[in-house]
């Protein structure tokens, strides 16, 4: 009688586990794949940040990589396509401003001039009838490429003569955003891609 119900238990079991608990490990495959993904690009980055040190090993050490962390190659296409743009842009602000740095005269002024700004505090046509200026320290959440789920932001600040806000994550635990990368235009933005969390979404 007793083998009899431990037989019984031992049928039940399987029906005893939550049924959730696929969809635990789903979820821990799918942020392994996300860290694996986060891994991968932050190895494209300091790679093009560092040509001459990586050399004639760079293709064999992505494509070993890719192998790996089970990387498409799609993926490394988007990835670094990405990186370029990202680049670009920086580089483009760089000169920008050195170009601007050497065309300011080197010389000391005798009197103060006169208190009149140079700027009207109006938003431009682009934005609308949005002061980008008021958006910082706005949350929101956005999906960064390649990804798909929501990452919480602040904008700190606001740049504007790139037009750009930088975004600085609110999770202490997330992986830190490169430096140029934290730099968006929230406009290109897909307005899929982010929620804004305080009040009433912007209309650029």
């Amino acid at each position: 009688m007793a083998d009899h119900k431990d037989q019984h238990s031992e049928a039940e079991d399987p029906n005893s586990e939550p049924k959730d608990h696929g969809d635990d490990d789903k979820f821990k495959k799918k942020k392994l794949e996300d860290l694996k993904r986060k891994a991968f690009y932050s190895v494209l980055l300091a790679i093009r940040a560092e040509p001459l040190i990586i050399g004639n090993k760079r293709t064999p050490l992505i494509e070993k990589l890719m192998k790996e962390l089970n990387i498409s190659q799609e993926t490394r296409i988007s990835f670094e396509k990405n990186i370029q743009e990202n680049l670009i842009a920086y580089y483009q602000r760089v000169i920008s401003e050195l170009k601007e740095a050497e065309a300011k005269p080197l010389t000391i002024p005798v009197r103060k001039p006169p208190l009149v700004p140079t700027y009207v505090a109006a938003p431009r046509s682009s934005w609308g009838r949005v002061n980008p200026e008021a958006l910082v320290g706005r949350r929101v959440s956005v999906r960064m490429c390649c990804e798909d789920e929501f990452e919480e932001f602040v904008i700190k600040e606001y740049n504007a003569k790139d037009e750009t806000h930088h975004l600085e994550s609110v999770d202490p635990d997330a992986m830190e955003m490169d430096e140029l990368l934290s730099w968006i235009d929230v406009r290109e933005v897909p307005t899929d891609d982010i929620v804004w969390r305080d009040g009433e979404a912007p209309h650029f």
